[in-house]
């Protein structure tokens, strides 16, 4: 489970980038659905990888936080022609 969750980390950190490279729009949702699964990996870090004996989830403060944070993100960016 660590090497696929290491693996899976590495796609999304390369990813991310691709999200300053479209419209708002489909930043947002790219820069979201990274970062949320950044999250979730490291959850499932905290679990010791052990994802069988508790689920690792996002709290809705979480999600919040993680929304904002995109909208704050793409808000400033400038738009790709």
């Amino acid at each position: 489970m660590r090497e696929a969750v290491e693996k899976a980390r590495e796609l999304f950190l390369e990813g991310l980038p691709l999200s300053t490279m479209v419209d708002r729009r489909l930043a947002l949702d790219l820069d979201l659905f990274s970062r949320g699964g950044l999250r979730v990996l490291e959850k499932i870090a905290r679990l010791n990888y052990d994802v069988l004996a508790a689920r690792p989830a996002i709290s809705k403060a979480e999600r919040v936080r993680l929304l904002l944070g995109s909208l704050a993100r793409t808000a400033f960016r400038r738009a790709a022609p």
